[in-house]
């Protein structure tokens, strides 16, 4: 059975040129080439400063990967010396190819940071934060697709300046993340660690702004002379998820069967504002009380965000939502979105 390597193979190059022979035609031909998760360092103009890049932690969101392997076939020179990782390789090579998130019976490797290493997955990430410590990089940019339609928005920890000069090369929306969930942007690395959502995994415009702006990032000589820019900050997001033993449908029309019917059009009120008592599917009322929220506390105050009324599932409260998936499986394994509500009026 296949399973994620625990060893990263390191690829070392004076330039793109050297790297030609392993690139092949397009970004398949390169993760086949690979074969296993792969650190690759390439040295920059700049040989005093690094700047690292990670890819595919999700093995079914490719657009940094397209792009990673367009600017290397096009010979960049990085503005400082550049590391690379590419991580969930036997999972995109799993056929069909980009289509897994992660291999069957492992875990999410986003949520694998910070771990005990009792698995494959977690000795791997912790691995990369070795490797990226000694790299020690002035920023690290780690790229991701979201699973539906989404505009691109960064994921960080921190919200201070050099956080947001990061952001600014790639977008102008930051969701500032305090829950503990394992992923990357947790680790105290020693430089700022930003997650980029380009967009959704179908979108050729998410492959067209990774490219760009993956190619400002490795190539402009100073990222943190120009001042931050004004951001949409998001604080302090909650996820909304299900109970494992709900019964979940997307749909246009209400699922008689199911505890819970989201619309299937969900993912286009991604980062929009929605008013108290909105309707976003339907439920009934055991369904309400299928649905988790944990806030700091870790109590579920899904009951006070949502309700049931005449069979619609509305939200009680004004509320941002982002990263709604239009997935079940993702919605089951994971979340079915994100949200920021907004503090009840006095």
């Amino acid at each position: 059975m296949t399973a994620t390597s625990n060893d990263i193979k390191i690829i070392q190059a004076e330039s793109a040129s050297d790297l030609q022979p392993i690139l092949g035609d397009d970004h398949i031909d390169f993760i086949k080439q690979l074969s296993h998760p792969t650190w690759i360092q390439l040295k920059g103009r700049d040989t005093t400063r690094s700047r690292a890049i990670v890819t595919l932690l999700h093995a079914n969101e490719p657009s940094g990967l397209k792009a990673i392997h367009q600017l290397l076939k096009d010979e960049i020179t990085p503005q400082t010396n550049l590391g690379i990782f590419v991580a969930s390789v036997e999972a995109a090579l799993l056929s069909p190819v980009f289509s897994h998130r992660y291999l069957p019976d492992e875990s999410d490797m986003n949520r694998c940071f910070g771990r005990g290493g009792r698995t494959n997955q977690e000795q791997l990430a912790n691995r990369l934060v070795g490797i990226l410590k000694e790299f020690s990089p002035e920023a690290i940019v780690d790229t991701h697709n979201t699973s539906a339609h989404s505009d691109p928005f960064a994921v960080a920890t921190s919200r201070d300046a050099k956080t947001r000069q990061v952001t600014q090369l790639f977008t102008r929306k930051l969701v500032v993340l305090d829950q503990s969930l394992g992923t990357l942007i947790e680790q105290s690395i020693g430089c700022p660690v930003v997650t980029v959502e380009f967009g959704g995994f179908l979108d050729p415009n998410a492959d067209d702004l990774a490219l760009s702006s993956l190619e400002r990032f490795i190539a402009k000589r100073r990222i943190f002379d120009i001042e931050p820019e004004p951001l949409l900050e998001l604080q302090s997001p909650l996820r909304l998820e299900v109970q494992p033993e709900a019964s979940l449908h997307y749909s246009t029309t209400v699922e008689s069967a199911s505890d819970i019917t989201i619309y299937n059009t969900i993912d286009q009120l991604n980062f929009r504002r929605l008013k108290a008592n909105t309707a976003i599917g339907w439920t009934n009322q055991a369904g309400v009380n299928q649905l988790v929220v944990l806030n700091s506390q870790q109590q579920n105050i899904a009951k006070e965000l949502f309700l049931e009324e005449a069979g619609f599932l509305k939200t009680r409260r004004p509320m941002t939502i982002f990263m709604a998936t239009t997935d079940d499986h993702i919605a089951h394994n994971d979340c079915l979105m994100y949200l920021c509500p907004e503090e009840p009026r006095l």
